[in-house]
């Protein structure tokens, strides 16, 4: 029951943070004229680099923390509080470009691959979900949830795939309206996994302080 709850809290959790939804709306404007195969292969080129770049850093995260002498719970905190100003901003509806300025905006255009740059880097897996998947990597110990963890990685990154995919459809479909309402749904569970973030991080702080408190007096 403890895999099954840890297995499905890490897929939900990457899913509400790579923010497809919002993703999508970008894609749409970015690959206005283009085929329908180029579509196709841009995605897949995005949902590649995305799992690439989040489990790079999944298993890069315990050297960082040792080469700058990072605790965990400092990380947490740091981690929690960019996540909680990214889903604050998915709360107020922001469009995904106002990560890229206008004029990286023009030269990805003028470049015509945006599979890496934008989409995965830094509108999918950008800080708050390279973060997140560190602090997911660091909580656990045992091969069975790293496993666990690096297939959640891997079908959100899928996942996330296919919404571009069919962005375009979706948008004809739904209309742009839903697709922001969902990204609000989402920014409300980023805001309380950031908090949550944050709690368990000062706990930990306190934790070891009152600890050597306790020892020194």
């Amino acid at each position: 029951m403890e895999i099954l709850r840890f297995s499905i809290e890490s897929l939900i959790g990457l899913v509400v943070i790579l923010n497809p939804f919002g993703a999508a709306l970008l894609f749409v404007s970015l690959t206005q004229g283009e085929s329908d195969e180029e579509q196709k292969k841009l995605a897949k080129r995005t949902t590649f680099a995305v799992i690439v770049t989040l489990i790079l850093f999944m298993f890069l995260g315990q050297l960082i923390f040792s080469l700058f002498s990072i605790t965990l719970d400092a990380f947490r905190i740091a981690g929690g509080i960019l996540l909680f100003g990214m889903g604050m901003a998915m709360l107020r509806g922001q469009h995904p470009k106002s990560r890229i300025t206008e004029k990286e905006r023009a030269e990805v255009i003028e470049r015509e691959d945006i599979s890496i740059i934008p989409m995965a880097i830094p509108i999918l897996s950008g800080p708050g979900a390279i973060a997140t998947a560190m602090v997911y990597r660091a909580n656990v110990n045992s091969w069975l949830q790293i496993a666990i963890l690096t297939l959640a990685v891997i079908l959100a990154a899928l996942f996330s795939g296919f919404i571009l995919r069919n962005a375009h459809k979706m948008v004809d479909r739904f209309g742009k309206t839903a697709l922001r309402i969902v990204t609000r749904i989402m920014g409300l569970i980023a805001t309380t996994i950031a908090v949550q973030f944050i709690i368990t991080g000062i706990k930990g702080i306190l934790g070891e302080l009152i600890t050597t408190y306790h020892i020194l007096g």
